[in-house]
């Protein structure tokens, strides 16, 4: 089986979240607020450009560089149809990013013993606004990315419809450029929404 993404993990110094929890604690605590930063800087990324599946095991820290990186995002631009409702109760595209990214703040041992909980919370929370206006700021830039990224996937997939496929092109453009352009502190609260409405059992992809 060609499983790329093991291989990056065999290659990377680290460990996952997931691996943290039960064979490092101590070096979870040490870096906490580090590890909660960066876990929001990939939250916002993570909703403005549709990267799903960000669970723990997708996360991994090495405490020698202090870098945590996300691995596996072999599911990306994953946009909604209408990124105007991202910031509406219910919405199943903002229940998504927040049901993986923020459930990982639980794997931080003070943080599910409420020690210090407010410390990680803040660490998530400038991260993720530090990310969103370092996004901000490069904008078209970051729009040309995504255009010249769907240009590549269509010389590597051969699309039988190609007017189809640019015309996705088009959608995927717009809805990252809506998504960039929303208020991030209303995101980030809309976020925190979500994950109560999804641990409520709320959640529309399971309940319809």
């Amino acid at each position: 089986m060609d499983d790329r993404s093991f291989v990056l993990m065999d290659r990377l110094a680290g460990w996952t979240l997931n691996e943290m929890t039960y064979l490092k604690p101590d070096v979870l605590e040490e870096h906490k607020i580090s590890i909660a930063y960066q876990l929001g800087m990939h939250a916002a990324f993570s909703y403005a450009f549709g990267v799903t599946d960000g669970f723990q095991t997708n996360y991994m820290f090495d405490p020698v560089t202090n870098i945590l990186t996300r691995i596996d995002k072999d599911v990306f631009l994953q946009v909604p149809s209408n990124p105007k409702d991202t910031l509406m109760d219910h919405d199943d595209y903002t229940q998504e990013i927040s049901s993986c990214e923020l459930s990982n703040l639980k794997y931080i041992p003070s943080f599910r013993r409420a020690e210090d909980r407010t410390d990680v919370l803040l660490a998530f929370k400038t991260g993720f606004l530090d990310k969103y206006s370092e996004m901000k700021e490069k904008r078209d830039k970051l729009l040309h990315l995504v255009y010249e990224t769907r240009e590549t996937w269509k010389k590597i997939s051969n699309p039988r419809d190609i007017l189809g496929f640019e015309a996705e092109t088009r959608r995927i453009v717009e809805s990252v450029s809506i998504l960039l352009d929303q208020d991030s502190e209303k995101v980030l609260k809309r976020l925190f929404e979500a994950k109560a409405e999804v641990d409520r059992g709320e959640y529309v992809n399971e309940s319809g």
